[in-house]
């Protein structure tokens, strides 16, 4: 094969999800609310063996989205795919998603785990820069 060639394909070709598989976990805190309470809500991503599933909980906030990744040197996208069966939107039933929709980027840098928010934003004050939001639990 041409070198020219050979380098173009390995260009072209997409990058491996390996090594991103495990559970990550990102836990807004978005303080008090007026009477006290906590206003906490825990962002569960689970990637295994090719699955993706992205789930929120807490704070006025109980949402489950499966999802899928793309892979690239820059890092990995996580896109949205759909509701969970039998659910046609949230559950409001509102489809707030759509199909292939970039939700954000995790990426490594310097031992750091970053995410960059693209479709998906946890709260209305978070970065759209590469920030250290999710840990990797497992």
């Amino acid at each position: 094969m041409l070198p020219a060639l050979a380098a173009a394909l390995a260009l072209a070709a997409p990058a491996s999800t390996a090594g991103w598989d495990g559970v990550y976990s990102y836990t807004y805190d978005g303080g008090r609310t007026a009477g006290g309470s906590p206003i906490l809500v825990t962002w569960r991503l689970t990637l295994k063996d090719g699955t993706c599933q992205f789930h929120g909980e807490g704070f006025q906030t109980l949402e489950t989205l499966i999802c899928d990744t793309q892979a690239s040197p820059e890092g990995l996208t996580v896109r949205f795919l759909r509701y969970p069966p039998p659910a046609a939107g949230n559950r409001f039933g509102v489809q707030t998603y759509k199909p292939g929709a970039p939700l954000f980027v995790l990426s490594r840098s310097d031992g750091r785990l970053l995410t960059r928010w693209t479709g998906f934003v946890p709260d209305e004050g978070a970065t759209r820069s590469p920030a250290p939001f999710f840990k990797k639990v497992r």
